[in-house]
């Protein structure tokens, strides 16, 4: 008979099945140390293995504000997991005989009366719905630029072809993560069934599955749930854990964009899910909800993503490739055996990961809020070891614990409890950065940051409106004050800088005889998600090059976007809009 226990104290919630007490007390003691030295305002944290919940965990606080503990059932939205439901129902699909996901997507969409147009060559004829899945079709990464807007699904998957104008890779030569493909891609699913991607989400998959779990574009779900959502928390220098707002949740979000990463789910939901996929496709050991080969489909190897190590000490795990929405890893205890993996981000308030192991029949699913986000990638390696460690061995090996604890006493939450104050110091013995371009040293005075504003004359030569037929607009254009600003879809504003480093004082470039360029950096200060810290962060910030004829009176004539929170973007151009 399963041991089964609830504990609900100190605002900390559990849930655990058929675990030792000596394993599970230091595991727990372990994880919790996590949660302290990340600084996190809250963390759920489920394990099952052989259709089995091990356990839900709940660790600190999902509102810290009413001190309402996370639980099994606190709801966080779960970014690029969401990509694998999608993949999900599109293999449904084939196996229902609606859509083939090999043969190319042209033919297929006109017996519909529907056209496919990505590109002008010959590719445009052979792309699959593959191709979009596993990110191979060298359509750029936009990097979050593609949730601006309010354009349609269809708009979106119209507007494809428009992509063409932007830096491409060869077709099937190389491997860009891209939100975008998996809209497209589930707008051929809805177009080939005659339902919407929420929809049969929800028939299919959370209702069959008993998940409570839903989506942002389902207004009315968000409503009903709102108080099992987690509060949206960035780490500021101000204060670790900033709450900021429920509204974001719908101002920021492009409703069109939820097979791409609109979910919204709980610990308990991802257990059932995990065991519908760790099982081949049978619901609650008993029915069968789809053939084994559909959910072998979403792990097969499609692209070669093999350049990437996640290394934590002496432990490491190699990715090998690119699924269907699945990284496909060794096992960093075993590399003869397979991980598959994701990882979620929310516009950096929250967090999640999941993980499958299938010789072992083992899944991890956790997801957060807040913390020192510049940490995440090492707080992976070390709650994945934690737990392969105590479910594959049955225990807590000396030597990772010992591991896990020299590097979680490095991290700034486990060196003082004094946590913004010490976070605060590690950009330096004496300065301090703040919000609007400047420093501000201990003894409270300002003096400007070295970065120059550009010059309002040459700002004068670049005024304009442009448009990127996906992305929407962006405008450069003076404030009340007559500060050079650059302002995407009228609703996001940056201040603008120019890059006195790369090309003088003036930022100027030649391009030839016909053109010169200037290149600016700009910095969003209206962008609720984004952590104060990271504002005037050099590595998180908007690099642009702005081209305009070199001839009397011209006007800009391209406005290219190359970098976007530390992220090259392969040139993403938007046309200046004529008078």
């Amino acid at each position: 008979m399963l041991l089964f226990c609830l504990i609900l104290l100190g605002g900390i919630s559990r849930t655990f099945t058929s675990i030792p007490a000596d394993v599970l007390a230091a595991l727990d003691s372990q994880i919790s140390k996590v949660v302290r030295c990340h600084g996190l305002a809250g963390l759920s944290l489920t394990v099952v293995k052989d259709g089995e919940t091990l356990f839900h965990s709940g660790y600190g606080h999902a509102d810290l504000a009413s001190r309402a503990p996370v639980t099994p059932d606190t709801l966080y939205a779960i970014g690029s997991v969401s990509k694998q439901f999608a993949s999900f129902l599109l293999e449904y699909y084939q196996e229902q005989g609606l859509l083939d996901l090999v043969q190319p997507i042209a033919p297929q969409l006109a017996k519909m009366n529907h056209e496919f147009k990505l590109t002008d060559g010959e590719e445009n004829e052979e792309i699959n719905v593959q191709d979009l899945l596993s990110h191979r079709t060298g359509l750029p990464n936009y990097m979050g630029l593609e949730f601006l807007g309010n354009n349609t699904r269809e708009q979106l998957f119209q507007d494809l072809f428009y992509s063409k104008q932007d830096t491409r890779q060869p077709y099937r030569e190389s491997w860009h993560y891209n939100n975008w493909l998996y809209v497209a891609a589930a707008r051929i699913g809805e177009i080939m069934s005659g339902r919407t991607f929420e929809e049969d989400l929800q028939s299919l998959v959370f209702s069959k599955l008993g998940m409570g779990a839903g989506t942002l574009s389902d207004r009315a779900y968000l409503g009903r749930n709102l108080h099992r959502l987690a509060k949206p928390y960035v780490f500021d220098q101000s204060e670790v854990n900033r709450n900021v707002g429920d509204n974001m949740w719908v101002r920021t979000w492009n409703p069109s964009m939820t097979p791409a990463g609109g979910l919204l789910a709980s610990g308990r939901d991802m257990a059932k899910w995990m065991n519908l996929l760790l099982s081949g496709g049978v619901l609650n050991s008993r029915q069968r909800l789809v053939q084994s080969q559909t959910i072998n489909n979403m792990f097969r190897k499609l692209s070669d993503y093999d350049n990437w190590t996640q290394t934590f000490k002496n432990w490491s795990s190699k990715c090998v490739g690119y699924g269907e929405g699945w990284f496909l890893f060794t096992c960093p205890l075993d590399h003869n055996n397979a991980e598959y993996s994701h990882t979620g981000n929310f516009y950096s308030v929250h967090y999640s990961k999941i993980n499958l192991y299938p010789e072992q029949k083992l899944g991890i699913f956790y997801a957060f809020s807040g913390g020192n986000s510049t940490l995440n990638r090492r707080l992976f390696s070390v709650i994945d070891l934690l737990i392969l460690d105590m479910v594959l061995n049955g225990h807590l090996n000396p030597r990772i614990s010992r591991e896990v604890n020299d590097e979680l006493e490095s991290w700034p939450g486990c060196q003082t409890n004094d946590f913004p104050s010490n976070l605060l110091r590690s950009k330096g013995p004496s300065q301090q950065q703040s919000l609007g371009g400047h420093v501000t040293d201990q003894d409270g005075s300002n003096h400007l940051r070295s970065r120059p504003k550009i010059r309002p004359r040459l700002f004068a030569r670049y005024l304009g409106v442009f448009r990127h037929p996906f992305l929407g607009t962006a405008e450069l254009r003076y404030d009340d004050e007559q500060n050079p600003r650059l302002v995407l879809n009228d609703e996001w504003t940056s201040r603008v800088y120019v890059d006195s480093k790369k090309y003088g004082k003036l930022g100027r470039r030649r391009s030839g005889d016909d053109t010169e360029s200037i290149v600016l950096h700009c910095f969003f200060d209206n962008i609720p998600w984004l952590p104060d810290h990271s504002r005037d962060d050099y590595n998180n910030e908007m690099e642009v090059e702005i081209e305009r004829l070199v001839s009397p009176n011209s006007k800009l004539q391209k406005l290219i976007i190359s970098k976007w929170l530390k992220y090259s973007l392969k040139a993403v151009i938007f046309t200046r809009v004529k008078d």
